[in-house]
């Protein structure tokens, strides 16, 4: 087997050289292209091969090897989660009734109006094409394609059913998006009604109050205790509000930077897990995510512990994702799913027994997918009575903070008035 000299970039743009062994220089390329590398020139023994005098370092780096240059700079771009939903639901359909995996790729990449959906499943196909399966093919476009998503390719391939596996992660993505869009739907209102609020304080207190403490002061009497206090603290505003505002912004930055440290990550993340409503909120988002994923996995023929390690890519929480470590290795050696999430402490109670329910009866992927369904169902019921509490309740802290002032401006005219008529 010849060897071939490669000068290539990995995933961070780093060059690296070496010596490969492989059939021809097509084989050297999909050799290096599986260990995430991107070739830029290869030669034979030290030299060019001449047995095809087209075939040369120059024109393979300006040829064959701009896709792998193209998938390198387009895994930094990511396909939206909405049109991600909707590819998979296009690829499920066709692959089901039977169109080869490249066709279906074609076809979606042909009829698609964004171009960055169409370079995506034109680069994928491209590899497909040459021999690889589509969930080593979806690794060049690891941005638009997870670890997760990949998972699920993977296990459908081994199972002989990817069109049934791309019809339940087309059922994962729509539940999914549809859990966000309800969540951002119910935030819109009360987050512009804060906005609105907080600006109209922000103007009432640096710039009408101030005006109407000069007027006050040509009283040359002792004003209200509230009217004091207002104008104080109108006062402060007016001087330190964008060193406030600078602050503030600092503070966020530096809380944002701070949360990459894994020891404070997990004590911020396991804050908010104790916290009495908001705890408990996360827990059932975090179970529900957890149950859908495991038994979309598990359905589609992943092995328990293999689902659950690619499960734990969809856990945003550190704790939670350090109790899914957890459960993994228990299950890896030995344990009893239901046990392992009893151990953990961290999931909903109804997710450890339908588990253990579910490895009763042999019908594990059945149950998860009833405890998402319940979960979402209750995630979505206690987020909907919140949001309509928490808009009249804006509305009241509104109303009494601008009562407030509009009481602090009033005292001393309607005490002026009485002393001009007494």
């Amino acid at each position: 087997m010849p060897a071939y000299q490669y000068e290539a970039l990995d995933a961070q743009g780093k060059k690296q050289r070496g010596v490969i062994a492989a059939d021809s220089l097509r084989d050297a390329k999909k050799r290096l292209q599986s260990k995430t590398l991107f070739p830029v020139s290869l030669t034979e023994g030290g030299r060019t091969k001449a047995s095809d005098a087209s075939v040369t370092t120059s024109s393979i780096s300006r040829l064959s090897l701009l896709p792998s240059l193209s998938a390198l700079s387009t895994r930094r771009e990511k396909i939206s989660s909405r049109d991600l939903a909707m590819v998979t639901r296009q690829m499920a359909t066709m692959i089901g009734a039977g169109l080869p995996v490249d066709e279906t790729l074609q076809a979606i990449a042909a009829q698609s109006e964004k171009p960055l959906i169409r370079d995506v499943l034109t680069n994928i196909r491209s590899r497909v094409v040459e021999g690889e399966k589509l969930s080593e093919a979806m690794k060049v476009e690891a941005a638009s394609f997870d670890d997760l998503y990949r998972a699920m390719i993977a296990a459908g391939e081994a199972s002989g059913d990817l069109g049934g596996i791309l019809a339940r992660i087309s059922e994962y993505c729509d539940k999914s998006e549809d859990v966000k869009s309800k969540v951002q739907a119910a935030l819109v209102y009360p987050a512009a009604l804060s906005v609105i609020a907080s600006g109209v304080l922000v103007l009432l207190m640096t710039f009408v109050v101030p005006k109407i403490a000069v007027q006050f002061e040509s009283f040359n009497a002792e004003l209200p205790a509230l009217t004091r206090f207002v104008i104080g603290l109108s006062d402060i505003l007016t001087r330190f509000g964008p060193a406030f505002l600078l602050i503030f912004i600092a503070a966020a930055i530096g809380y944002s930077a701070a949360l990459r440290r894994q020891p404070l990550r997990l004590k911020v993340h396991g804050f908010w897990l104790r916290l009495p409503l908001v705890g408990r909120l996360l827990r059932v988002v975090a179970s529900a995510r957890l149950a859908r994923t495991l038994g979309t996995l598990v359905e589609g023929g992943s092995p328990v512990p293999e689902a659950i390690l690619a499960a734990r890519e969809t856990q945003s929480n550190q704790v939670v994702r350090d109790a899914v470590d957890g459960i993994y290795k228990d299950v890896r050696e030995g344990g009893a799913l239901a046990s392992a999430f009893r151990k953990s402490g961290i999931f909903a109670p109804l997710l450890v027994y339908m588990v253990a329910m579910g490895e009763k009866s042999g019908s594990l992927p059945h149950m998860l997918t009833k405890t998402a369904d319940y979960l979402e169902g209750e995630f979505d019921g206690v987020t909907r009575t919140l949001m309509n509490l928490l808009e009249p309740a804006i509305v009241v802290i509104m109303g009494l903070m601008v009562g407030v002032i509009v009481m602090s401006i009033m005292l001393p005219i309607m005490r002026l008035n009485s002393l001009v008529l007494s």
